[in-house]
């Protein structure tokens, strides 16, 4: 999610690429509200070795701070060269964020050579010869723009290179022969990286209040379709607990009780619509509160994700069993206040 330069809100999707790997310094944040790391059109270093010292990395620091470039370093660096970076960066010297080199296990140099083919960077290992104090500034991959928070970096490319289709082929390949499901998840991973994009979305709005507001509905659905990507869909507005609550059989007291209390949210939600809807409706059907009008709650794009819904009952259900042990509950008294 970016601000527009208009009123206008809309989407850019652009060549980009994500991966596992977050803020090492929470020094390295540029940017406090979102507590994210920001880089505009970084110079990008590659490493698989650790950077002992300064001294190795002397040329290119001298080439970014000249040209009032940015810089992004993916490589373990020592304290002594992280210490040095971020006392040059909260004086105002260096524009720079380190991560860690992406990947894990044996997919570790893999990935990094992905990244390094997605940056057109050179990548440098010491174990295959390479020597660091030979870094030169045309070493360095670009990137558009880089943004790290506390748990992924995400890195919008300037371009796809023609190596990276071979690389994808080799990779699908290696996918439906893997047997280990933890290097498969790691070769799906590197699979979403090398054939992923970037959608942006750009909040415009009138006023700095409608602008903060729009941004925040933007984060929610943003968090919600992540959400969704990693376990599904079910109907919204309290229909898919209504569901299952209808489905479940029930042999205790206490089942009988958490059916009906799950059958509650869709009441609750068209008590305060202010609708009275008695009709018995199909699998998968609900009651549009803006219309009114009985809809396929997906086909009409009102949705949940599981994970969101899951977690709703879970924590319903824990905060039940807590009042349950407790000997008693304190309830503030609402008092209604409208005229």
């Amino acid at each position: 999610m970016e601000t527009s330069d208009t009123e206008e809100t809309y989407v850019d999707t652009v060549d980009g690429v994500q991966f596992d790997c977050g803020l090492t310094s929470p020094h390295f944040i540029t940017n406090a509200d979102k507590q994210k790391a920001e880089l505009d059109a970084p110079l990008i270093l590659i490493c698989m070795s650790e950077i002992p010292n300064v001294r190795k990395i002397q040329n290119i620091l001298e080439y970014v701070i000249k040209n009032n470039k940015s810089l992004l370093i993916v490589a373990q660096v020592s304290q002594q060269v992280k210490s040095a970076l971020l006392m040059n960066k909260i004086k105002g010297n260096i524009k720079v964020n380190v991560i860690d080199p992406p990947g894990f296990g044996p997919t570790k140099l893999e990935t990094c050579e992905d990244l390094a083919i997605l940056t057109g960077a050179k990548l440098f290992n010491e174990e295959l010869g390479d020597d660091l104090d030979a870094m030169q500034p045309e070493d360095l991959g670009e990137a558009e723009y880089a943004e790290t928070d506390d748990k992924n970096t995400v890195i919008t490319t300037l371009g796809m290179s023609d190596n990276i289709e071979e690389r994808i082929d080799e990779v699908v390949k290696r996918i439906a022969e893997e047997k280990n499901g933890f290097i498969k998840k790691k070769l799906e991973d590197r699979l979403a990286m090398l054939s992923g994009s970037v959608g942006i979305i750009n909040v415009g709005a009138g006023s700095k209040v409608e602008l903060k507001e729009k941004k925040d509905r933007v984060e929610d659905a943003i968090y919600a379709t992540k959400a969704a990507l990693k376990e599904g869909i079910v109907p919204g507005g309290g229909v898919a607990l209504l569901n299952a609550s209808e489905k479940i059989s029930t042999d205790t007291v206490g089942e009988s009780l958490l059916l009906d209390a799950i059958a509650a949210p869709y009441d609750t939600i068209l008590d305060n619509a202010g609708i009275q809807f008695d009709i018995d409706l199909e699998e998968g059907c609900g009651i549009d509160v803006i219309t009114g009008e009985p809809v396929n709650m997906v086909e009409a794009g009102i949705i949940d994700p599981v994970l969101v819904t899951k977690s709703a009952l879970k924590n319903a259900v824990s905060v039940v069993s807590t009042i349950i042990s407790a000997d008693c509950v304190i309830s503030n008294i609402r008092v209604n206040e409208s005229s």
